[in-house]
């Protein structure tokens, strides 16, 4: 009898310790999830919810049905929000956690870019948010606050004297294979009026850019004018009042604004000159030796640190959201969580107030 009683007693002692491990502890719904460092505001998983369910928007196959009644990634819409939501919500801890680690704190700097970011942002998204209990605190650490820890805790890892230090020669490489650098010159192949109404150039209109842009190449080409010169030209033909030649450095495949500039320039030589039509405009356009930038614009620290966002940021986010969804030291208050639903962000007039760079893009 007394075997027995132990055993019981040790299997109800395991299941009170899993519950305080996976459930909220009684009926606060003040917060979503916490552990010994850190406890995260409801308001944080509100906000991570509806982003998750924008990026639901923009993800189901089919735009023009409902955003729930569809699948994404193998699983209904609902199920993918939430986890989402949750993941996104967690990785809070999994940042407070690595911080930490690595010894790190937020300079006075980054807690005024932080206040900045969250007061320029709450100008555009508080209304929305707030009606669905999002307040301000809360968006500031699910917003402003995460990515500026998210980007610290990063370059701690991959930085100089990280535990991934990326070495120069690395990063070398990669500018000179990812990167182009070009000049260019362009006239819109459209045109304003006093109304703001938009109209394309007519054929005469067309016609006389492209002779005088295939004029401009010409001269390039034969060396009897540089491009600044060639654009110099264009800026008092044209009556600009400011600079018509603009510069280029750019990794071309990974920007969406770039892609027709790719198309050509991925097929030009370095020095190379053409005259041609891109992405509604006609230019002259030269491509640049990428290798003569390479050590001006990796002496830049704010250079250096995009290339290496752009070399390693997937990796790392990657493995970040591995750990979000594998965290297991944190108590989630399961009652408060499962207040929300998806479906209260469903109206007449869907809302994009996030801001563009919410939680969603992460």
């Amino acid at each position: 009898m007394i075997k027995t009683s132990k055993k019981v007693l040790s299997f109800v002692l395991a299941i009170a310790m899993l519950l305080s491990t996976t459930a909220c502890s009684g009926g606060d719904k003040s917060w979503s999830v916490k552990n010994d460092n850190l406890t995260v505001p409801i308001g944080v998983y509100i906000y991570n919810l509806y982003a998750s369910y924008q990026m639901a928007e923009s993800s189901v196959p089919d735009k023009t049905k409902p955003v729930l009644d569809q699948k994404i990634e193998g699983k209904d819409a609902e199920s993918y929000i939430k986890e989402k939501a949750l993941n996104y919500t967690k990785m809070l801890l999994v940042m407070e956690d690595k911080m930490k680690e690595h010894n790190l704190k937020l300079t006075d700097e980054e807690q005024k870019a932080i206040q900045s970011a969250t007061e320029t942002q709450w100008q555009q998204a508080g209304g929305i948010l707030e009606k669905y209990g999002v307040a301000k605190t809360s968006f500031q650490m699910a917003f402003a606050e995460y990515y500026v820890k998210f980007q610290k805790i990063f370059t701690a890892v991959y930085g100089k004297g990280g535990k991934k230090a990326v070495p120069d020669d690395e990063l070398k490489k990669y500018f000179e294979e990812k990167y182009t650098d070009f000049s260019m010159i362009s006239k819109p192949l459209s045109k304003s009026d006093a109304s703001g109404a938009v109209t394309a150039l007519s054929s005469d209109e067309k016609e006389k850019a492209k002779k005088e842009f295939d004029e401009y190449a010409a001269d390039i080409k034969s060396g009897k004018k540089t491009m600044r010169q060639a654009a110099d030209a264009y800026k008092a033909s044209s009556k600009s009042e400011t600079d018509v030649l603009e510069n280029y450095t750019q990794p071309l495949a990974s920007s969406p604004y770039f892609k027709d500039f790719a198309a050509v320039l991925d097929k030009m030589q370095p020095g190379e000159v053409k005259a041609t039509e891109i992405a509604g405009s006609y230019v002259v356009i030269m491509k640049n030796d990428i290798k003569s930038k390479t050590a001006e614009y990796l002496k830049n620290e704010s250079n250096r640190n995009e290339i290496l966002v752009n070399d390693k940021g997937q990796e790392f986010s990657d493995e970040m959201d591995k750990l979000a969804a594998e965290y297991k030291n944190a108590q989630i208050n399961e009652s408060a969580i499962n207040s929300y639903k998806p479906s209260m962000f469903v109206t007449p007039s869907e809302s994009s107030a996030a801001p563009a760079n919410s939680t969603a893009s992460k």
